[in-house]
Parts: C-alpha cells; sequence; structure tokens
C-alpha cells in the first residue's frame, strides 16, 4: 500500500506539470509565433519495491511515472495581414534580435515596425539584426518590399537583409522572457541556407485551444483519480496499522 501511496503521489506529481504546460499554452496561444510545449511521460525507477514483510527485493524495482516537455516545432498557420512590416517563417528558422537589454535572443514573432531612427524593431521595441547589423529604413526612399529570401529594400535599393537562424534540432532551443528562444548551452545558431519568408504575412502560434482544453479535462480527471486512490490507500494503511497495533 505504501508503494501505491508513492506511485499515486509521483502521478499528482507528473499530472501537475503536465497541467502548468497547457496552461501556459492557453496564456501565450495568441501571441505570434509562439511553440507550444508538448508533454509526454516516461517511467522512471524509483528504488527497490518492498516484496515481503520489512524485505525489499533490489530485482524488483517500484517504477514511478514523470512528466517531460518538449518544445513543439511544428509550423503555426499563417494570416494575411497585409502589413508592410509583417514577415512570417516559412518553415525552419528563427529572427535574431537584440533586446532592450543588449542580450541576442530569436523570435519566429514577426510583427515587426518601423521607429523613430528608421531602425526595423519589434513590437516590444527589440532590434531585429540583418546580415549586417540593425536594418535602418529611410523614409524618403519609400514603402519598404521584403522578398522571399529576407532582402530588404525601398524604391529598389537594398537596405538590409534578414537572415534567419536554427540549431539543427529542436532540442537545441530553449525559452527566454517575452516568448523568446536561446541556443541551450553547447548549442550553436547557423544561418538557415535557404531562407524563406512572406512579407505581409504573421505566423500564428501553434496552439489549438480545443485540443488543450480537451487535455485540460483528461488532466482533471486524471489527477480526480489519482487524488482518490492515494486518500483510500492511506486510509487503508491507517485502518491496517492501528488493527495490526491492537495488542
Amino acid at each position: 500500500m505504501i508503494q501505491g501511496i508513492y506511485q499515486g503521489a509521483a502521478s499528482m506529481s507528473a499530472l501537475e506539470k503536465w497541467q502548468a504546460a497547457i496552461s501556459e499554452n492557453l496564456a501565450a496561444g495568441s501571441v505570434a509565433g509562439y511553440k507550444k510545449e508538448d508533454t509526454n511521460f516516461s517511467g522512471v525507477a524509483g528504488g527497490a519495491a518492498k516484496t515481503a514483510a520489512d524485505s525489499f527485493d533490489p530485482t524488483v524495482g517500484l517504477t514511478m511515472p514523470k512528466a517531460n516537455s518538449t518544445l513543439n516545432m511544428g509550423q503555426g498557420p499563417l494570416l494575411h495581414t497585409g502589413k508592410d512590416m509583417d514577415v512570417a517563417v516559412q518553415g525552419p528558422g528563427f529572427f535574431q534580435i537584440k533586446t532592450t537589454t543588449g542580450v541576442n535572443a530569436y523570435t519566429r514573432d514577426g510583427e515587426f515596425h518601423i521607429d523613430a531612427n528608421g531602425n526595423l524593431v519589434t513590437n516590444q521595441g527589440n532590434t531585429v539584426l540583418g546580415d549586417s547589423g540593425p536594418i535602418v529604413t529611410d523614409p524618403k526612399l519609400g514603402a519598404v518590399t521584403i522578398n522571399n529570401t529576407g532582402e530588404v529594400s525601398q524604391n529598389g535599393t537594398v537596405v538590409g537583409k534578414i537572415p534567419l537562424y536554427d540549431v539543427g534540432a529542436n532540442g537545441g532551443w530553449q525559452r527566454a522572457a517575452g516568448g523568446m528562444f536561446v541556443p541551450k548551452d553547447g548549442s550553436q545558431a547557423t544561418v538557415v541556407a535557404n531562407p524563406d519568408v512572406l512579407q505581409g504575412y504573421i505566423e500564428e502560434s501553434n496552439v489549438a485551444p480545443l485540443n488543450e482544453m480537451v487535455s485540460l479535462i483528461s488532466v482533471s480527471r486524471a489527477y480526480e483519480i489519482s487524488q482518490k486512490l492515494v486518500t483510500t490507500l492511506d486510509q487503508s494503511t491507517h485502518s491496517a496499522i492501528e488493527v495490526l497495533g491492537t495488542p
């Protein structure tokens, strides 16, 4: 019974992590380019299992459930906005930006605009980095066009190019503040050889709210079952101790 209580408690802990991931997905689901967290479960060794009174058999393992979260890098739907400064990534790659604190980070959120100094920036005021630094525009040159390779032009004059970066594997990114990403320790961001961007569009998040709500219901039901199991086993253990402890 003690083993069952341990396993039930571990299940509840794993479900709480799944619920936290779902809540984060739902909260950030409206952020352009947001990549959701997927949760899967695995069993981990929890030590030797008790097979007889006061006896633990090291050959019989106690398996505990564990929740594992991974970034889902699937493409989000493309939304046509018609705005010149909106840019969506198609396929692999991230825009590189310099945050207001001076840190280089990466994002799929292509809701850009031109600031008072003519720099291409994000909605949060972070500078979009071109292949040779910040991209500076001149209002006197007219409208900005961005082709599918990321080349930025005004009235036929190229003023910069927006490269895309990747780390070669989904596991190479970790979340940073503000929905951005940075490479994990040991991972290096490299330029995407064949970038593909689309002007006048933004990539929406890859969160499907209905699916997340269904998962949230599943978590609630599973948690309730685990909680009842732990409570029942705890009560049974308490009753057994009372009976066996009575002379």
